[in-house]
């Protein structure tokens, strides 16, 4: 279910949106999220809960996405060396 998701930082607050499996997505659970890196985060906040449930074929492949993007505007190309 797609989720909006909140964590307090000493210097402000991280806000996002994530696709989670129905077990996690409870309003006000307090979770912990593996990041870009591979490294886990405690502390992320549920605030709010889509009302549709998507299958695990239909969640968006946000890594497929990001390489198509690439491709479609050459910005994976190699740059030139100066």
């Amino acid at each position: 279910m797609q989720c909006g998701l909140r964590r307090k930082l000493a210097d402000g607050t991280l806000r996002a949106i994530s696709y989670l499996p129905q077990q996690f997505a409870k309003t006000g659970r307090v979770l912990k999220l593996k990041d870009d890196r591979g490294e886990w985060t405690d502390g992320w906040i549920v605030e709010e809960v889509g009302l549709a449930i998507v299958g695990g074929d239909a969640v968006p492949d946000a890594h497929k996405a990001i390489r198509n993007h690439r491709k479609q505007t050459g910005d994976s190309s190699r740059r030139p060396k100066d």
